[in-house]
């Protein structure tokens, strides 16, 4: 299992993961993976894995209020105490305004970030789980 470093927490949904992780983390088969680059034309994924961008990470399925509000502010604290520094693995489900959207755990507690940031109060499903 592969794990990231959140480098940034942006906002109540969205996190920041290191560039070297993100260029790995952005192969999709088994052969790039383990040669460390792709096999075919730039992907989106691969757009963001530039090895000078930090690749972003939008949290599937769930809203947080916005910056800027204190209910935002409350929950971009508590997602920093959560992920900020700390390894991270996660499950891709698409491209999103130049953001991956995904299901995200801490490692090595196996926390579901996403599903914790809900019931902690900081956020809202914006489709439920199933």
């Amino acid at each position: 299992m592969q794990t990231h470093v959140v480098t940034r927490v942006i906002d109540g949904d969205t996190l920041e993961i290191s560039p070297e992780i993100s260029r790995r983390a952005a192969l999709q088969t088994p052969m790039e993976r383990l040669i460390g680059a792709p096999l075919r034309t730039e992907t989106p994924t691969e757009r963001l894995s530039h090895p000078n961008m930090f690749c972003k990470i939008r949290l599937k399925n769930i809203d947080a209020p916005g910056i800027g509000t204190p209910q935002g502010e409350k929950a971009i604290r508590y997602l920093k105490q959560l992920l900020e520094g700390k390894h991270v693995t996660f499950k891709p489900a698409g491209i999103s305004y130049d953001r991956v959207v995904a299901d995200v755990w801490r490692y090595p507690d196996h926390v579901f970030v996403n599903a914790i940031m809900v019931y902690s109060g900081h956020a809202k499903w914006s489709h439920p789980p199933r």
